[in-house]
């Protein structure tokens, strides 16, 4: 359905809704075991991105900042425990800066996920107490979604962190 939708938007003024549904894809091809499907999906995303303008597009698709794709590209990059995971996190966090934006916590638990997932463990458990910090902060849907995902992830020295975000997400 999202190789289907991201065909179905093409054209004028719809290159967000479509970068948003190739990198969609590529997550869930990333996750059923699908590498080069994934890092084509990704490719595809990024560059109609390059096209896109969140800020006039269509109102449904104005959440899928710069920010929003660092996220995409985490998820892959993570799941596929790719070399370019360490790059990328890199980048993201240098482009969220040091006022976080509301989507910065999203970003912010894909990227601890993407770490655990990657097999960076203790920066994963980093990013992730920075999440938790964040995601009490500026508690949204999203971030109690991804709260849940680092829990599972967290190795047993993390124990109480990982509580903390179980409890968190039911709120």
């Amino acid at each position: 359905m999202l190789s289907q939708a991201a065909q179905d938007v093409r054209g004028r003024g719809n290159a967000t809704a479509a970068a948003w549904a190739l990198g969609r894809y590529a997550e869930e091809a990333a996750q059923s075991g699908d590498d080069a499907g994934a890092l084509r999906a990704l490719d595809q995303a990024r560059f109609a991105y390059d096209f896109a303008d969140h800020t006039s597009e269509q109102a449904w698709v104005r959440f899928v900042t710069p920010y929003r794709m660092d996220s995409l590209t985490l998820s892959v990059y993570g799941e596929l425990k790719r070399q370019e995971l360490t790059a990328t996190a890199d980048s993201a966090v240098e482009r969220l800066g040091g006022e976080l934006p509301e989507s910065g916590v999203v970003v912010l638990g894909d990227l601890s996920a993407a770490l655990l997932r990657g097999g960076d463990v203790d920066r994963g458990a980093y990013v992730a107490h920075q999440f938790a910090a964040a995601a009490e902060s500026k508690p949204n849907t999203m971030g109690r979604q991804r709260a849940q995902m680092i829990a599972a992830g967290l190795p047993d020295t993390e124990h109480d962190l990982a509580s903390h975000l179980l409890t968190f997400a039911t709120l």
